[in-house]
């Protein structure tokens, strides 16, 4: 009888799927199945003139599709763009990672 590991192994599976949700992206040169989230821009308080933008992304992958699971502060290339890891949880095998940038 499958355990309760068992029916969640299987919907990441579900979850991290080409045909479902999820693509192959390049991260750190390394091409991975995830799942990423569109971006959220939000205004970073500047002079008047010099208007930033805090560029959020929200990536989910299997955390046995990465060779080591990401800490905060740590850099990683996701598509060509440099991001900046500000928070990385995991739960049941997916570990959902927030990837910031600022842009201008």
């Amino acid at each position: 009888m499958p355990g309760f590991k068992d029916y969640l192994a299987s919907d990441l599976d579900t979850f991290i799927n080409q045909g479902e949700f999820a693509d192959f992206h390049d991260i750190d040169g390394r091409q991975v199945k995830c799942v990423v989230d569109s971006d959220i821009l939000q205004p970073l308080k500047q002079a008047d003139y010099d208007i930033a933008y805090n560029a959020t992304k929200m990536l989910f992958v299997k955390a046995s599709d990465l060779p080591e699971r990401p800490v905060k502060g740590q850099r990683i290339r996701l598509d060509g763009e440099l991001f900046t890891v500000a928070l990385c949880g995991e739960a049941g095998g997916m570990l959902e990672i927030t990837l910031e940038a600022i842009e201008a």
